[in-house]
């Protein structure tokens, strides 16, 4: 994945992404990114706690919840996380850029 959050709290640098695990993760929790605007609160809950999952797996759900609270500009902070989950699906459908990587298959 392309886009991370990068910033540092209480002396310790953070850098938030997402990978297949991590969206797969939030996925079994509930998080739907299309009904994103009809329950913001649960699904802004799961993506920004699923975006410590790669990186920051072993972080206290406290902390997390601490420094979503301290985060300024969350309508960007929603907007960014939403993009970085939709690139991640992204991933699901690329191809392999070179095609002689790609494995042929034909249906029967």
């Amino acid at each position: 994945m392309s886009k991370k959050i990068e910033f540092d709290y209480e002396d310790k640098k953070y850098v938030l992404e997402y990978n297949r695990d991590a969206v797969k993760m939030i996925e079994n929790q509930g998080f739907d990114i299309n009904k994103f605007t009809e329950k913001p609160m649960i699904m802004l809950d799961l993506a920004f706690k699923g975006a410590f999952i790669k990186n920051h797996r072993n972080e206290k759900n406290a902390k997390v919840e601490e420094i979503y609270g301290k985060m300024g500009d969350k309508e960007t902070l929603a907007k960014t996380l939403l993009e970085m989950i939709q690139e991640t699906y992204d991933t699901l459908f690329a191809e392999e850029e070179d095609q002689t990587k790609n494995i042929g298959w034909k249906i029967v």
